[in-house]
């Protein structure tokens, strides 16, 4: 069993998939496209913000025709999906912002990978994509734009997962204990993610900053916890029963008992 960083840090997932020929095969079995870059950036930020909210994506590349924007997200946060959307949405705008045109040059794909164990009650699937294509009256796909947002929950995987995406979630999954069984991840390109966060390829700065990211971490999963506790109160106060509670706040049945009982 090798010790590596959990892939859930941006520090560890930065490292690992911020190397272009990692984060180019990523791509291509997330997306089944085509993608090659020389250069991916790490906490990247357009020159010109548009817009009041200003954004920084975790990994970044593009090449002739495609740009495409991985993001790593633990803890999910409130207006999940709207950030997301919008993080999205700003890519494709940034393309046209001061064009006369409406055309985008390149095609944009969102990657949002999500390793929080507290939204399966909400995620039940390993990966799901918006499109934005139309769809007809006669329920058909009119194929006009190629632009995705996908996201991939790896607690999720399961015998429908694509096969190509299947390998790098079961890669994710296996890492967040802090071990991982590099027996079942044999391909050269795994052997590369696992190896670039190994305890003992991890250096001092990069220590540091994993101590700062697993600090906060604690605390918004503290913040959380207290807020559904906070909701659970206050629907058993409402007399709604135990099975409804746990479906809308995620806390097991046995801490809901507990709950009522305190």
């Amino acid at each position: 069993m090798a010790q590596v960083v959990p892939l859930r840090y941006d520090t560890a997932f930065k490292k690992a998939f911020g190397q272009p020929e990692i984060f180019c095969q990523f791509a291509e079995d997330v997306l089944g496209i085509k993608f090659h870059t020389d250069e991916v950036h790490r906490g990247y930020k357009f020159l010109e913000p548009i817009g009041q909210v200003d954004i920084e994506y975790d990994l970044f590349a593009e090449d002739p025709e495609s740009r495409i924007v991985v993001e790593i997200q633990h803890v999910k946060e409130r207006h999940f999906y709207d950030r997301f959307l919008y993080y999205h949405l700003i890519n494709l705008v940034e393309q046209v912002k001061n064009s006369k045109a409406y055309r985008f040059d390149r095609a944009v794909y969102t990657i949002v990978v999500l390793t929080s164990p507290y939204s399966e009650n909400e995620m039940d699937f390993s990966v799901a994509i918006t499109d934005f294509n139309p769809v007809n009256e006669f329920s058909r796909k009119v194929n006009v734009y190629p632009h995705q947002l996908v996201f991939v929950v790896p607690r999720m995987v399961n015998d429908k997962t694509p096969p190509d995406l299947k390998g790098w979630l079961e890669l994710v999954l296996d890492s967040l204990d802090g071990e991982v069984d590099e027996s079942r991840h044999d391909s050269p390109i795994f052997e590369r993610v696992i190896d670039a966060v190994k305890l003992d390829n991890i250096s001092p700065a990069e220590r540091r900053v994993l101590k700062d990211e697993e600090a906060w971490e604690d605390t918004l999963i503290d913040v959380r916890e207290q807020e559904k506790k906070t909701i659970a109160r206050a629907l058993i106060s409402e007399g709604v029963s135990t099975e409804v509670i746990t479906r809308t706040t995620g806390i097991p049945e046995i801490e809901i008992e507990k709950l009522r009982q305190s």
